[in-house]
């Protein structure tokens, strides 16, 4: 397994409720895929710096995970689908 970290960008528009349901989403998409956890962190409502789906705000999440190596791409993809995650980055840690 491999170790990454990902900062996602959603929605500010959404409801708490919603948020909290797409944030088990991200953790879904990882467990799902035989990952583990390390840390998820909200870093809040932020103004973004130009529109992203003419969107002015984003709420701002990052997490630390492991995942295996051909997991990461479906993982990938089930992140670009979903409409409420405005942007997303994944990378890998080294040592």
């Amino acid at each position: 397994m491999n170790n990454y970290e990902g900062v996602f960008i959603t929605r500010a528009t959404l409801d708490k409720e919603a948020q909290d349901k797409l944030v088990e989403d991200i953790k879904g998409v990882i467990t799902k895929n035989k990952g583990e956890i390390v840390q998820l962190q909200s870093w809040g409502k932020k103004k973004l710096t130009f529109l992203i789906k003419k969107q002015p705000e984003g709420v701002y999440y990052f997490t630390d995970f492991q995942l295996p190596p051909l997991a990461l791409k479906k993982a990938e993809t089930t992140y670009r689908l979903n409409d409420d995650i405005l942007r997303f980055l994944i990378i890998r840690k080294t040592a």
